[in-house]
């Protein structure tokens, strides 16, 4: 569906999480981080959990062939 949402890559690091996904949206792919760390209060669970960078099922090929660019 045009509308699902897929994750494209996890991270460990928030930064890196960060840059990948200003790659993504230069390119003018709706991306965003997803992470489960109580709100910022838990930066640790990220080493257990990941940061995921999530985009629009429609663009993931396109945001992985960018992202093995990198």
């Amino acid at each position: 569906m045009p509308d699902d949402i897929v994750e494209v890559a996890r991270f460990f690091n928030i930064i890196e999480g960060e840059v990948a996904c200003a790659r993504l949206r230069s390119e003018k792919i709706k991306a965003y981080l997803k992470t489960d760390n109580a709100g910022g209060i838990h930066p640790e669970l990220n080493f257990t959990r990941g940061v995921r960078l999530m985009v629009l099922a429609d663009d993931e090929d396109l945001a992985r062939q960018l992202l093995e660019v990198e």
